[in-house]
C-alpha cells in the first residue's frame, strides 16, 4: 500500500512538473510575440495616463497607469519592458486557479493541474497577454483577492493564525479595487457564506471590520477624484481601457479574462463526472487552442478593433511630415499651427514622438483631442485649445464672454483617419476654412491604413 502511494505521488510530481514546464514555454512564447511588435493606441494612450497622475480617470480606475507610472520610475521603460508585464502576470493568474481547482477538488488533484493547462489555451488569455491595457493585470488581482478571501473564509474559526487571513483580503481588495472598483462586494460575499455556514455567531467580526478598513483605504483616492469631478466615471461615455468592440458594445477585456479563469476549474471538473461532459470539454479545449494558436502564430491576422501585438507602425515618417507641415504652414501673423488628433490613442501615440510646448496653455499635450461636447477621454480633463483662460475683448455691447479661447484666430493642424467628407462639426464648424494637405500611410496591426492631415485656418470655436 505505501509502495502504491509513494508511485501515485511520483506521477503526480511528474506531472505537475510537466504542467508548470509548459506554462513556462508557453510563457516565453509570448513574451518573444509581444515584445516583438510596436505601441498600440491603448498602450500610448496609457502612458500618456502615467504621466498625469491621478486618483482615476474618465476611462477607469488609476491603478494601471499608476502602475506604469511606477514602473518607469524603477526603470522599466520602452515597448520591451511594459510587454513584459501581461505575460508575467499570467503566470500568478494560473497559480490562482491551480489553487481554485484544488479546493473545488481536493481528491482529483490533476484537476487542478487540467485547469491551468485550460486557461492558458483560452483566446481571451492569450489575446489579453499580448498587450499591456491593463487585462491581465486586472484579472490577475481580481482573482488574487478571491482567493485571498477563499483562505479567509476557510480559516474562520482556527486562532492559530488569527487576523492574518482577513488583512490579507483586505490588501488583496485594497489592490484591486484599483483596477475594478466593485471588487469590494467580495467582502459582502465572504461575510454570507461565513454565515450560511457557521451561523451568525461564528461571523469574525474583527477581521472582517480590519478587511473592511483596508478597503475603504484602498477606494479613497478614487473616491475623493470623481467626488472632485461630478461622479464621472460613474457617467462617462468613454470606453475602459481595456474595452474591445463587440458591434455596438464594447467588452471589458479584463472581465472576460476574469470570467472565463473562474469558469474553467469547474469545466473541467464537469469532464470527470461523464464521457459525455469529457467529450464536450475536449471539443472545447480543441477550438480553444486553435484559436490561441492563431493569436499567438500570426497576431496579425487578428480582426480590426481587438488588440494586437503588431501595434501601429510608420510613425516615425507621419511626425516628420506633421513637423514639416506645421513649420512650412504659419498662419499670417507668423504663429506655428497647433496640432489637434482626432482620437485619444493617436493624439498619444502621435505625443509621444512630437514635442511641442504651447506657451498660451502650460502642461497640455504636444497634440490636442478635438474638443467635443461630451467628456469621451481623459484629454477633456487636460489643458486644451477650446479652454477659455484668456481675457476677452471688452464690448459695450456684449459684456458677458469673460474669458477665450487663447488660440482664437489661430490655424492648427488636424490628423485623422477620415476623409473631408467624414470630418466632425467640431472642426468644421470651428474654423473658417478647412482643406486637405497630405496623405501618409501608416500600418496598424499589419493592415495599411492612410492618415490624412488637414490645414484648418483661424480657429473661432463653436458655436454655443
Amino acid at each position: 500500500m505505501k509502495g502504491k502511494n509513494n508511485k501515485v505521488m511520483k506521477v503526480s510530481i511528474t506531472q505537475t512538473m510537466m504542467l508548470w514546464a509548459a506554462v513556462l514555454a508557453l510563457t516565453v512564447l509570448r513574451l518573444s510575440v509581444a515584445t516583438s511588435g510596436s505601441f498600440t493606441e491603448s498602450e500610448a494612450f496609457l502612458s500618456v495616463c502615467a504621466a498625469h497622475p491621478a486618483g482615476g480617470y474618465i476611462e477607469g480606475p488609476a491603478g494601471v497607469p499608476l502602475l506604469l507610472a511606477l514602473f518607469k520610475v524603477l526603470g522599466g521603460s520602452g515597448l520591451f519592458f511594459l510587454r513584459c508585464i501581461s505575460p508575467l502576470a499570467v503566470l500568478i493568474l494560473s497559480w490562482c486557479v491551480w489553487w481554485i481547482g484544488r479546493r473545488i477538488a481536493p481528491h482529483h488533484q490533476a484537476l487542478a493541474l487540467w485547469a491551468v493547462l485550460g486557461i492558458n489555451l483560452l483566446p481571451s488569455v492569450n489575446l489579453a497577454s499580448l498587450v499591456m491595457n491593463g487585462a491581465m493585470v486586472t484579472a490577475t488581482t481580481i482573482l488574487l483577492a478571491l482567493v485571498a478571501g477563499w483562505s479567509a473564509t476557510a480559516e474562520t474559526g482556527k486562532t492559530s493564525k488569527g487576523l492574518a487571513p482577513w488583512a490579507l483580503f483586505g490588501g488583496a481588495l485594497a489592490l484591486s479595487t484599483q483596477f475594478w472598483q466593485i471588487t469590494g462586494i467580495l467582502l459582502l460575499i465572504a461575510i454570507v457564506f461565513v454565515f450560511m455556514n457557521r451561523g451568525f455567531k461564528a461571523i469574525p467580526w474583527r477581521g472582517i471590520l480590519l478587511a473592511l478598513f483596508l478597503l475603504i483605504l484602498g477606494w479613497v483616492p478614487s473616491l475623493a477624484w470623481n467626488a472632485r469631478h461630478d461622479w464621472i466615471l460613474w457617467s462617462s461615455v468613454a470606453h475602459g481601457f481595456d474595452s474591445i468592440p463587440i458591434g455596438s458594445f464594447a467588452l471589458s477585456l479584463g472581465l472576460t479574462v476574469t470570467i472565463a479563469s473562474l469558469i474553467t476549474p469547474f469545466l473541467v471538473r464537469l469532464a470527470y463526472l461523464g464521457m459525455l461532459w469529457r467529450v464536450v470539454v475536449i471539443l472545447l479545449t480543441s477550438v480553444a487552442a486553435l484559436l490561441s494558436t492563431a493569436i499567438l502564430l500570426a497576431p496579425q491576422l487578428l480582426p480590426s478593433g481587438l488588440p494586437s501585438p503588431a501595434g501601429m507602425t510608420g510613425f516615425r515618417e507621419l511626425s516628420g511630415e506633421v513637423l514639416a507641415l506645421r513649420k512650412g504652414h504659419p498662419d499670417s501673423k507668423g504663429e506655428l499651427s497647433f496640432l489637434i488628433a482626432s482620437t485619444p490613442g493617436l493624439a498619444a501615440i502621435l505625443g509621444s514622438r512630437i514635442i511641442v510646448e504651447y506657451p498660451e496653455r502650460p502642461g497640455s499635450p504636444s497634440v490636442f483631442v478635438a474638443e467635443s461636447p461630451s467628456l469621451n477621454s481623459s484629454y477633456a480633463l487636460w489643458p486644451s485649445y477650446p479652454d477659455a483662460v484668456a481675457a476677452g475683448v471688452k464690448d459695450n455691447l456684449y459684456t458677458e464672454e469673460k474669458s477665450v479661447s487663447p488660440f482664437l484666430g489661430r490655424n492648427a493642424l488636424y490628423i485623422t483617419t477620415e476623409s473631408k467628407e467624414e470630418l466632425p462639426q467640431t472642426i468644421t464648424n470651428a474654423f473658417n476654412a478647412v482643406a486637405l494637405l497630405k496623405e501618409t500611410p501608416i500600418s496598424v496591426n499589419g493592415k495599411q491604413q492612410m492618415i490624412r492631415i488637414y490645414q484648418c485656418e483661424s480657429y473661432r470655436t463653436l458655436s454655443l
